[in-house]
């Protein structure tokens, strides 16, 4: 409004409008100065959080566990890993594995911070994918909407109340998961994935094992004396067989070699690696089903190496903010036991 005025009268009214007016315009400088000094402070005490300015927060939600830049992920999200997840892993272990530690990492903690990590991922995913204009076909909307049907359908109206959902919310969720999923075909699909069948070559193999070299050559020399390997096998390796399944980068590179070079039926001399002494016989020198899954699986992994090379940059780039008290009060062993898999029914309906 300073410079509104359409002209200046000569007289005492206009003097003393013009003296308002300087006082104005000195008022205004002042304010623009103190703010420009303002932001030069804050920016001289800017500080860094995953590679991106210092993130000022007015606090979250109850209903929220975590915000990855702009994006929430709330307790039912949560919830719902962590019910995938403990059935994952007492499938496997049994219900006492919640007691036990992995990697020196108590084993609820550890199946935690995957759940915050693949949360944030799926969110981060999510953010870059709406920069770079990938969407849904009608085909995937229509099997996201099929998947949030079959979850929430399977639900009982307690299991619905805990976990405070609606369906609307899980087929976001789904969609979600859907577009991190086209993100991640868009992102490796130039790349190189291919494995040869040698190096997916699963074998499958007897050993004998010796911790002295006089061991090992006294069972060579029984195997030379005609008795089988099983027997010879059993003296060193008690009751059971040794055989096992070998895929390559799994043992000690002499081990392997050994093993690898090996036809079916065909005893390797002594092979010393890893500070033993072994004697090795091939019983299958290709599980063919076997070598073609482990070259998918070998595939897989070079799309996921590529991917985070490329990804995990732009993750860092975004802050992350965890609500401490919601999420400390979860554990992996007190999760809602649902009678669906939200990983399965993605992977059968959508993926």
């Amino acid at each position: 409004e300073i410079f509104s005025f359409r002209g200046l009268k000569k007289s005492v009214k206009s003097r003393n409008s013009r003296r308002i007016v300087v006082k104005r315009g000195k008022k205004r400088i002042i304010g623009l100065v103190i703010f420009a000094v303002a932001v030069a402070l804050i920016a001289g005490y800017i500080k860094f959080f995953n590679g991106t300015f210092l993130y000022i927060s007015t606090g979250l939600k109850d209903d929220v566990v975590l915000k990855a830049g702009n994006s929430k992920a709330y307790t039912w999200e949560a919830d719902i890993l962590l019910s995938d997840a403990k059935k994952e892993y007492e499938n496997v272990f049994g219900s006492g594995v919640w007691s036990q530690s992995m990697e020196g990492v108590n084993m609820d903690d550890y199946v935690k911070e995957q759940v915050r990590s693949k949360l944030i991922r799926v969110k981060c995913m999510n953010l870059s994918a709406k920069e770079k204009g990938v969407v849904l076909s009608r085909t995937q909307k229509d099997a996201v909407s099929s998947a949030a049907d079959t979850f929430f359908n399977a639900l009982t109206q307690e299991q619905v109340s805990a976990l405070n959902v609606t369906k609307d919310q899980i087929e976001k969720m789904f969609t979600e998961f859907a577009i991190a999923d086209t993100l991640y075909d868009d992102v490796t699909s130039q790349i190189n994935t291919e494995v040869s069948s040698d190096d997916a070559r699963v074998i499958t193999i007897q050993y004998i094992c010796a911790g002295a070299k006089s061991d090992i050559s006294s069972a060579k020399e029984r195997l030379d004396n005609g008795e089988s390997f099983y027997s010879v096998a059993k003296d060193f390796g008690g009751e059971e067989e040794s055989e096992t399944e070998c895929k390559r980068g799994e043992m000690e590179q002499a081990f392997e070699t050994a093993a690898f070079n090996l036809k079916t039926g065909e005893t390797s001399s002594i092979v010393e690696a890893g500070g033993k002494y072994y004697i090795i016989r091939c019983t299958s020198d290709n599980e063919k089903s076997k070598t073609e899954a482990n070259k998918t699986a070998l595939m897989d992994e070079k799309k996921l190496e590529y991917f985070n090379s490329v990804f995990e940059s732009y993750e860092a780039s975004k802050y992350v903010e965890m609500n401490k008290k919601v999420w400390n009060s979860k554990k992996t062993a007190n999760a809602t036991e649902l009678p669906v898999s939200f990983e399965t029914v993605f992977n059968e309906l959508v993926k």
